[in-house]
């Protein structure tokens, strides 16, 4: 389900049957620049579990991404649609 407030969406998905111990939220964040937040955040010594990587496109841009957990163990996805350029 997702609900659309404007700048802010919140989609609920039910999970049948845990399989870890691990949280099952996941939090997103659209940022400006994936590119460079990811760096900022590799250099604040963040270990991601998914590097940056595109994750989907619509043949012209690609939805860049990549994944980290925060000190409670949710899942946080930074991304930003753009074109598939992940530099250096």
């Amino acid at each position: 389900m997702f609900l659309d407030g404007g700048t802010l969406q919140l989609a609920l998905h039910q999970v049948d049957g845990r399989v870890s111990d691990e949280s099952l939220t996941e939090i997103v964040f659209e940022v400006d620049d994936v590119v460079i937040r990811h760096a900022e955040l590799v250099g604040l010594g963040v270990p991601f579990e998914v590097e940056l990587r595109p994750v989907t496109t619509d043949g012209q841009r690609s939805l860049l991404a990549a994944h980290f957990r925060d000190p409670d163990g949710h899942l946080v996805q930074s991304d930003r649609l753009g074109r598939d350029e992940l530099g250096p």
